[in-house]
């Protein structure tokens, strides 16, 4: 076997998963080569999907670079899927992780675009606030956290990130130093109503208790709009974005409690 300065270098990423209890789903991880302004597909390599150490299943990269694996999932709750490389002469990749959200799916849920829970960088050439390490990082508005956990107790909370995929790890590491509340991570593809297209999917999939988003940008308000959910805009818009008329903009934080009222399950208060 080859030693492992001859193997190439790839980066595995694999993707959360919505659930319901007893319901099949499909596990997803993508293994390629990261080069410049570019990324390789790997095919042809063993992806093992375990969880605990128990192998869930294993599944063969395609042309793509993707493997699929099929798993039913039985109880509520949220688990953890590790994804590594198998015996390979040819690839090493460092393991990583991926979330499934076995949910409830009669319990409505909110979009949040991670990009709005902090003011845009004031330095130009920055780009996002997420998920970069060091000094280019923010972290979210004050109150944004706060005000995600009240909601998070009513509603299944959604994020969707601009971020690019092999940054997926990292914005998964920058939501829990934040201690956001959990919740699927979903990388949106830099394209034109990406959101809009995301939505449909999971609309396919069973996910019609979807009443609303939190957007980042103007083109996420248009995609939560266009299919005539709640559109919410944070404290921190920019006056300079084209919002739709049918968003609702914040005054503040505690204003997004308010602002999904009609999504709100009535439960019991304590005094």
């Amino acid at each position: 076997m080859a030693s492992s300065d001859e193997k190439t270098r790839g980066i595995l990423v694999a993707y959360d998963v919505m659930a319901a209890p007893g319901r099949a789903i499909t596990l997803v991880a993508d293994l390629f080569e990261e080069r410049w302004f570019t990324s390789v597909p790997l095919g042809g390599e063993v992806l093992r999907f375990e969880h605990h150490g128990r192998l869930l299943g294993r599944a063969l990269t395609g042309g793509d670079g993707r493997a699929v694996a099929p798993f039913t999932p039985r109880a509520a709750g949220r688990m953890t899927v590790t994804v590594r490389v198998g015996e390979s002469r040819r690839v090493m990749a460092q393991e990583t992780t991926a979330g499934v959200f076995v949910w409830d799916r009669q319990r409505p849920s909110v979009i949040i675009s991670l990009s709005a829970l902090a003011s845009a960088p004031r330095r130009p050439g920055l780009g996002l606030p997420l998920p970069r390490a060091g000094p280019t990082s923010q972290n979210p508005d004050g109150g944004a956290v706060q005000a995600l956990v009240v909601l998070a107790k009513r509603v299944h909370l959604i994020y969707v990130t601009m971020s690019d995929r092999s940054e997926l790890a990292e914005v998964r590491q920058w939501a829990e130093r934040q201690r956001l509340p959990a919740g699927p991570i979903f990388p949106l593809k830099p394209v034109p109503m990406s959101l809009s297209h995301e939505l449909e999917r999971w609309r396919q999939e069973g996910w019609t208790t979807i009443r609303g988003g939190l957007a980042g940008t103007a083109d996420d308000a248009k995609a939560l709009a266009g299919k005539k959910l709640k559109t919410v805009v944070p404290p921190n818009a920019s006056s300079k974005e084209q919002w739709p008329d049918e968003a609702v903009h914040m005054k503040d934080w505690t204003d997004i409690i308010k602002q999904f009222s009609v999504l709100i399950i009535i439960i019991k208060c304590i005094s």
